[in-house]
């Protein structure tokens, strides 16, 4: 029967010191996989399953998993085959790097090497490692001491305890002798991520071509070769701990840039989308390698004739208020809007994962030009969204309450006038809104209808003429609640 040995609370040890190194030891590098699965989600986490084989003695063995991730999350790894049984974990992760080299020699005597400028020679001596000093150590030579010898030093030996890669030792009970028997190890890490990125290519009044991009990071200090890759897209609840994780010396081995991947074809197959649980989930349609500190990009969608409309919102910069009516704004300009409803019928209708999305647009000569920008929430099919992109140059308004009028002791009622003027070769909508602050109003004169947006904000729906000036002209009565 195939059992699930749990590594949580089983003589778990996490320290920045490797444990001895037992004889027995067998190493299963990365080239016994045989099989690699990616869970990524958007908040810098991964659930990686990870299959290796591996050669069993009966009785005690001691599995060296090398390449793990360097920030692995150990508590949560799983082992997983028939016939074993766990006693041990252990996750060494004092890699064999300067720093490490010098700090385990402390007390050791090495080798040193100055370069003479004077004899054209390189000088040798012998020295005893007191302090590691952060990399700059304390020497004890038969002349003296030494704080910063300007030479270099020769060790003889490495010291015990260092690898070469992250590495997750495991000691199982086999019941049995058993050749390349497959072991599956899944665990949580921290360093890898996805978002999503979207390019929308404005073609006519009301359509556009939406392109979508993944981009996937990998910081988390290892290599995941020919790996089937899954994104979860949604918010993920994680429990804050004091717990420090192993993220010490990875972090300086890092080259200096990210290597950015070229980015898979457009014209290849995209990632199928399901719902999964209380998130969606996207599967890349092929197998994909995500080196240490790369970023990679593969294609998520391709629409075109996607269906949208355009408007243009200004919320009124004018104070209206039972105790101060005289108010006046010179010129405020609309934000720019495009409102998409994801279904089907306009050109979408699946889930989409939250991103940037960044507009474009062609100009007179045909050449495409960068508009604005706008975050795109998760959105579910059937679901509505607003974008605002910006704000219209050649569109403007001014306004002021032309009088008011105390009509009671706490009531007054204002006339307001709004100048909007459209300078554009093409009428526009404009949504126009009034706030009024926590008193009890009512619109009691106007020329165009208006409608309650919220408990405190009138809202007018206009059509503005191209190249022309609409004057909104309304009456307010405004009174104290209660």
């Amino acid at each position: 029967m195939i059992s699930y040995s749990k590594i949580l609370g089983l003589g778990l040890l996490l320290s920045s010191v490797s444990g001895v190194v037992m004889s027995a030891e067998t190493i299963v590098d990365s080239s016994k996989t045989t099989n690699m699965e990616i869970s990524v989600y958007n908040n810098n986490m991964a659930y990686v399953k990870d299959t290796r084989s591996a050669n069993l003695v009966a009785g005690k063995n001691q599995l060296a998993f090398e390449g793990v991730s360097s920030q692995i999350l150990p508590e949560t790894a799983m082992l997983l085959s028939s016939g074993i049984s766990v006693s041990e974990q252990n996750y060494n992760y004092n890699l064999m790097t300067p720093s490490n080299i010098l700090a385990g020699s402390v007390g050791k005597k090495v080798k040193t090497a100055l370069y003479n400028e004077v004899t054209g020679k390189t000088e040798y001596n012998e020295a005893e490692i007191l302090e590691a000093g952060g990399g700059s150590p304390v020497l004890k030579f038969d002349y003296g001491i030494e704080t910063e010898f300007p030479g270099r030093i020769i060790y003889s030996d490495i010291p015990d305890g260092l690898r070469t890669k992250p590495t997750l030792v495991i000691d199982i009970e086999s019941k049995e002798k058993a050749k390349d028997k497959s072991f599956e190890l899944s665990y949580l890490t921290t360093g890898l991520s996805w978002k999503a990125d979207y390019v929308a290519e404005i073609n006519g009044k009301s359509q556009l071509n939406l392109t979508g991009w993944i981009t996937l990071n990998n910081e988390s200090g290892t290599d995941y070769e020919n790996a089937s890759v899954q994104l979860i897209a949604g918010s993920v609840n994680r429990v804050q701990t004091n717990v420090i994780r192993p993220l010490m010396a990875m972090r300086s081995m890092k080259a200096a840039g990210a290597n950015m991947a070229v980015a898979e074809s457009a014209d290849a197959a995209m990632p199928v989308s399901e719902a999964f649980s209380d998130y969606y989930l996207y599967t890349l349609p092929i197998k994909t390698t995500l080196r240490d500190n790369q970023t990679k990009q593969v294609s998520l969608m391709d629409k075109s004739g996607v269906k949208f409309d355009k408007i243009y919102r200004l919320n009124s910069p004018l104070y209206i208020n039972i105790n101060q009516t005289e108010s006046r704004f010179t010129k405020a300009n609309p934000t720019v809007i495009y409102k998409i409803e994801n279904t089907k019928a306009n050109g979408l209708g699946e889930a989409l994962p939250k991103g940037i999305i960044r507009f474009f647009e062609q100009d007179s000569r045909n050449s495409l030009q960068f508009i604005g920008e706008s975050n795109l929430p998760s959105l579910a099919e059937g679901e509505k969204t607003e974008l605002i992109v910006g704000q219209a140059f050649d569109i403007y308004a001014e306004g002021k309450v032309s009088s008011s009028t105390k009509i009671a002791q706490d009531t007054v009622e204002a006339k307001v006038e709004v100048t909007i003027t459209n300078a554009k070769s093409e009428s526009v909508k404009l949504e126009y809104n009034q706030n009024f602050g926590w008193v009890d109003w009512k619109i009691v004169k106007e020329e165009a209808q208006s409608s309650r947006k919220d408990s405190s904000t009138a809202m007018w729906n206009l059509e503005i003429p191209a190249q022309s000036k609409y004057v909104l002209e309304y009456t307010v009565r405004l009174s104290k609640k209660g």
